[in-house]
This record gives C-alpha cells, structure tokens and sequence, in this order.
C-alpha cells in the first residue's frame, strides 16, 4: 500500500499508538488505585470526566493552531506532553496522582486534530481520495495502543506496581523523538489549510448545514459515552468481582481489541459500501452485545465483549471524515471540533454514568450502554431518513454538510 511508503503517515500513526497506549491506562490506574486513594465508582466516574474534559475541549483550539502552523510540532508537543506527565505517576504522592492523570489528558487534546487531519490529507493524497480508509488506519494504530495499555498495563502494574508505568512513557519519548528527527513531515510554514478564495470565508460558514452537523455529533457522542463508560468501569466492575488486575486488564483490552478491528472494518465499508449503511447497520448489531456481555463468563464474556467492542467501534472514523467534510480547507478545525464534542460529550456522560453506578450497581450502567447504542441508531434514522433525496445522497456518500 503506497500509504504505508511513506515515512510521515508511519510516524504519525505510531505516535497515536503511543498517546493512546498511554490514555488507555487511565482506567486501569484508577481502579488499581481506588482502594488505596478510598474512590468510589462516582469518584472514578469524575476523575475519568475530568480528563476526558481535558482531552476534548481544548481540542478545536488545537485543531486551529494545527491549521495556521501546520501538524507536525502541535502532534509531537501533545505526544511528549502526555509521556511526561505519566512518567511523574509513580512519584507523585497520594491524591495528586489524580491531576496528574487529569493534566496529562491535554497533550491527547494537543495529538488528536492534527493527527486525525494529516490522515486525512494523505489518503486523499495517495489512496485515491480514500480518505475513510486512511482514518481508519490510523485510528486502527490509536486503537492498538488502547489495547495493548490495559492488557499490558495491568499485567505490569500487578508485577512492578505504579513504575510499571514507566514503561509506556518510554515508549511515547521514543517515537516523538523518531518522529521529530526522522521524519519528512512538513516544515513550519507548511500547513494543512487550503485557502478559501477571496471574500468566501463568511459565506462557506453561512453554508453548513449546521442542523445535519448536529446531528452527526449525536450520533458520534452518544457512541462514544458507551465506548468510555464501557472502558472506564470495565475494570472496576470485574475488580469487584474479584477478578485480578491482569484479568480486567485482558478484559478491558478485548473490549479495545474489539474497536480496534471493527474501526478498521468499517472504515473501509464506509468507502466501499457506504457510510449509511456501515452506521445503521453497526450500530444496530452492538445493541444485543452491549445488553449481555455483563451477565456472561468465561469464554462468552470474551467474546461479547470483543463484539461489543467492534460494532461500537465501526462507525468511529466515517463520523470523523464526514465531519472533516464539513469545513473545507480547515480540516485541522473540522477534526478538533468532532473529537471535541464526541470527548465532551462522552466525558460529561461517563460522569453520570459513574453516580447511577453507586445508586444501581455497575452491572446495570454497563447494560445501559446497549441503550446508548439504540439512541444513536434512531438519531441516525432520522439523520439519513431522506435518503433517497439529494440532501441525503450528499449526507451518505459525500458528507452531510457540503453546499449543494
């Protein structure tokens, strides 16, 4: 694949292994340390808020700058920044570990438009206008760090306890340095923002079709509270359970597993067969999944999970680049302002998620994620109902928001 040749898209989607690999251990130091630090699940539940808050609002801000200065510094700043600050993890004392965990969440905010555009550019650029298929290939290597982050993290964290840590923040140094020395990414002064002609920013804005763009982030926040409740009390739930770090470990990463594979599927069903129909019909399949896993054991819980985990997952990168179709020629913008809203909302859910926890058990939230999942399928009912019309062919095949 002509992709793979080239040496900024192998840095760039290494680094999103690195920054997520990282964010991917959050949840397992939180229930490792929930004993200790005397957590509840709603305390859990407001740490995992807050540092979701702060990889999601700043986001827009960053896409921006990402933007007018180009990609290759804001996406390396936001990868050394979150690699720093879990290094201080094991030597922080007591409860400031927790704003540590909080503060390092911004160089995610920092990593994630700008990564997300340059995929973006470059499989417009050399997959023939694929770019579905090359998001999805670097949210692919985002998904492989939330993977490996929990099922190793808690396997280390068992044997070594918190400088088990240390390990990951090795590895995010590395690739930024790799990144930053090797690589062919462009120089300042090079951007990723195609200038709009003469007297047209105003009037491509008036243009939007802001109704279908909220839609679209309805539909990409409601799958995303599921995904992080499910990430965050995984581990927590099955710890109640008695199960051991590593075991919750290797579940919640089958969980990840699951997003990994079904974010890459999909990415390439978006391109090939078509972006209604890879959502609806994800979408609708992770609803049973979600519902059971929580009550299943053994090798049907593995398997559940890994379902659940895929089908949620699927439609992650086609909501992205439709998204990014939104804002021609600011497509770092476009970029920080979906994840943004899709991290805010997920944050601001989980939240809650955490205090109905501590009211009707964590067994039940985790069930009423498949709820979650039906409300994202009926608003991409209504999303994509007029489908047989030009407003909706624009909606399923080019994006939703491009003037007619």
């Amino acid at each position: 694949m002509q992709l793979f040749r080239r040496l900024p898209f192998i840095y760039i989607s290494l680094a999103h292994f690195a920054v997520d690999n990282l964010s991917g251990l959050t949840p397992i130091l939180l229930a490792f340390l929930s004993a200790p630090l005397g957590l509840a699940n709603a305390g859990i539940g407001l740490v995992s808020t807050l540092s979701a808050m702060a990889s999601a609002l700043p986001q827009p801000i960053f896409g921006w700058i990402s933007d007018r200065f180009g990609h290759r510094w804001t996406s390396a700043a936001g990868l050394l920044w979150i690699a720093f600050f879990f290094s201080l993890v094991p030597w922080v004392p007591g409860r400031w570990v927790l704003v540590v965990l909080v503060a390092a969440a911004v160089g995610s905010a920092a990593f994630h438009p700008s990564g997300a555009a340059k995929a973006a550019e470059d499989g417009s650029r050399y997959l023939a206008g694929s770019a579905t298929t090359a998001a999805a290939l670097f949210f692919f290597f985002g998904a492989g760090g939330t993977v490996i982050g929990p099922a190793l993290g808690g396997f280390l964290i068992d044997q070594l306890g918190l400088p088990g840590v240390l390990a990951f923040s090795a590895i995010g140094f590395a690739v930024a340095a790799l990144a930053i020395v090797r690589s062919g990414w462009e120089k300042t002064g090079t951007s990723g923002r195609a200038p709009l002609p003469q007297g047209q920013g105003r009037l491509f804005l008036k243009e939007v079709r802001w109704g279908g763009l909220i839609l679209l982030l309805s539909i990409a926040s409601l799958r995303y509270w599921a995904q992080l409740a499910a990430q965050t009390f995984i581990p927590k739930f099955y710890m109640d359970l008695g199960y051991s770090t590593t075991s919750y470990g290797l579940i919640t990463g089958m969980f990840m597993a699951g997003g990994l594979l079904g974010g890459l599927v999909g990415g390439v069903l978006g391109d090939r067969w078509g972006n209604r129909k890879t959502i609806v019909t994800s979408l609708a399949l992770s609803v049973a999944p979600l519902y059971f896993f929580p009550l299943a054991r053994g090798l049907a819980l593995l398997g559940l999970i890994a379902l659940a985990g895929a089908f949620n997952g699927a439609p992650h990168s086609i909501l992205v680049t439709m998204a990014q179709k939104s804002l021609p020629g600011r497509i770092g913008l476009a970029s920080g302002i979906a994840l943004g809203s899709m991290f805010t909302a997920g944050a601001v859910g989980v939240y809650f998620s955490g205090l109905l926890a501590d009211r009707i058990g964590l067994g039940v939230v985790l069930q009423g994620n498949a709820l979650l999942a039906l409300g994202a399928l009926l608003v991409a009912g209504l999303a994509f109902r007029r489908e047989g019309s030009r407003r909706a062919r624009s909606l399923t095949t080019r994006g939703i928001f491009l003037p007619r």
